[in-house]
């Protein structure tokens, strides 16, 4: 599989440290088979009169059906959440709809600039996390929700902190601005009365440093996904403030699809593939979650031991979503807007038409 990366969409140029890596995940799974493509007079008359064999198969096929040879890059963090992703390209879910997968390993939330420019095909992450980059032009949409729950804050285990609310005016780590945990938690300080914007002190690090930053003093609380924010509490170096399995804005996805742009313009029935690929994904992780914690371990995917991992799989929810997560995203902007991160004059429902993509999904 080629480690060369495809040019950026004009404009973006990657930061020096830009971590693109490709993940290498094994060759597609035997029995994705080329053989009947070109045969018969009726695909050599669709071939004439759409355009081009790759107009035909991308207008023809219908997910499942597998038998075309779609290379994707889809972009990871390196989270225990992604389990799906992982499963997906293992088992062989994403050849059997036609798709040859390459996971990349993209650092920070440079992932969002990489999906928008084309650089990525497509990356997980929560919705409020979308919503900024996407009305501020970035070419992607969400498709579908993956799964619930990953997100949480941890303190030291003898903080007097006991609530978001003792936050205000506090360090609060984070792995970038905007990021899925930040995101997903302003929603939590919005509640307790404070202002996200402005009432944290919201400071940098990368991802595996925070566990540090967070010892020496540097931060009083970690906001990040699984396994960062979990392994110092399991390892007695912190206590867990809250999640995103508490409190009211629980029912939303940790995880959602991200889809480029451009893919879903000219090629809505690859895109279409993918999604259900990936949703496939999900399924298998709920039904296999030791299977799928050995997939994250035996791949180097995640920094943390099988039954570790297998224990935070196991507090997951797994029910991938179109209809789902159509439904989460207005009044989702609606109360977002609020932590000030979005313009408070936002139209929810003209942001969630440029934030979400119908792709006849009605699972």
């Amino acid at each position: 599989m080629s480690t060369t990366e495809p040019d950026g969409a004009a404009g973006h140029t990657p930061d020096e440290d830009e971590d693109l890596t490709p993940a290498a995940p094994p060759a597609p799974a035997a029995g994705l088979s080329r053989r009947g493509l070109f045969a018969g007079a009726g695909v050599a008359a669709a071939v004439v009169a759409g355009g081009g064999l790759a107009a035909w198969l991308t207008t023809r096929r219908t997910p499942g059906t597998g038998g075309v040879a779609r290379t994707l890059r889809i972009g990871h963090g390196g989270g225990i959440c992604e389990a799906p992703l992982f499963a997906a390209v293992h088992q062989g879910i994403f050849s059997k709809h036609g798709l040859d997968v390459e996971i990349v390993k993209t650092g920070g939330d440079q992932i969002k600039d990489a999906v928008g420019a084309g650089k990525l095909d497509a990356a997980p992450g929560i919705f409020f996390s979308w919503l900024k980059p996407i009305e501020q032009g970035i070419d992607a949409k969400l498709a579908a929700g993956l799964h619930e729950g990953c997100l949480r804050i941890v303190v030291p285990p003898d903080s007097p902190i006991t609530s978001v609310a003792e936050l205000r005016g506090k360090p609060v780590g984070v792995g970038a601005i905007g990021d899925s945990a930040m995101s997903f938690f302003s929603l939590d300080l919005l509640d307790a009365g404070l202002d996200p914007s402005r009432d944290v002190d919201w400071r940098v690090f990368a991802t595996d440093q925070l566990p540090d930053a967070l010892a020496r003093g540097e931060i009083v609380a970690i906001a990040a996904s699984d396994p960062i924010a979990l392994l110092p509490t399991l390892k007695g170096r912190a206590r867990e403030l809250t999640n995103n399995s508490q409190g009211v804005n629980k029912q939303h996805y940790c995880c959602a699809a991200a889809i480029n742009g451009r893919l879903l313009r000219e090629e809505p029935d690859v895109a279409r593939s993918l999604v259900t690929a990936w949703a496939e994904g999900s399924r298998w992780v709920g039904a296999n979650i030791p299977a799928a914690a050995a997939i994250e371990v035996d791949n180097k995917y995640v920094a943390a031991e099988a039954p570790v991992v297998e224990s935070i799989l196991k507090t997951y929810g797994y029910n991938p979503s179109a209809a789902r997560l159509e439904t989460e995203i207005i009044p989702g902007i609606a109360k977002f807007a609020k932590t000030g991160y979005l313009d408070r004059k936002t139209d929810p429902e003209a942001l969630a038409n440029k934030v979400y993509v119908d792709l006849g999904l009605r699972w």
